[in-house]
């Protein structure tokens, strides 16, 4: 079982260049090849709070459509329970190293379909059934201290949880 609950905390002040950045993010849900050069500029300024022994997450910019972008930050170790998300859904690791183990909901239950070690500098995507919130089900590991940007199509929270 998964203790973890992450928290939300405030963003920290952003510069202009990041928030125009961060709007031409949300713009781009549908275009891995557009989020990839986007986000390659993406510098993660300012404080990003520590969960010990789990992760945080600071909301960076909502869209008035529903986008969200947020940066996490994980602790040695720390371990989402399995969810799903929205539409598209799109991860980058700016520091550290993350292990995501991907599932498949079937009549009997969630099937793992593969386990991803992703490094600093590397992403995944996903895009998924418009309305849903079980697309791109996933449990994510840090595997030492790390920090991700996040970009979905929708509160990332609305997401469902398996565990």
């Amino acid at each position: 079982m998964n203790d973890c609950k992450a928290k939300t905390w405030p963003a920290p002040a952003l510069s202009p260049g990041q928030q125009q950045l961060l709007e031409a993010l949300a713009c781009h849900l549908d275009d891995e090849a557009g989020l990839v050069e986007l986000a390659a500029d993406f510098q993660a300024e300012g404080h990003y709070p520590l969960a010990p022994h789990c992760y945080s997450r600071s909301v960076l910019y909502r869209h008035p459509q529903g986008a969200e972008i947020m940066v996490a930050r994980w602790d040695a170790g720390a371990c989402t329970p399995t969810h799903g998300h929205p539409q598209y859904a799109f991860v980058l690791v700016l520091q550290g190293r993350l292990q995501m183990e991907h599932f498949v909901a079937t009549p009997k239950g969630l099937q793992l379909t593969g386990t991803r070690i992703k490094n600093a500098g590397e992403h995944i995507y996903a895009s998924g059934r418009e309305g849903r919130y079980d697309n791109a089900i996933h449990r994510v590991t840090a595997l030492e201290p790390s920090l991700s940007l996040h970009i979905y199509s929708d509160d990332a929270l609305k997401g469902i949880c398996f565990d």
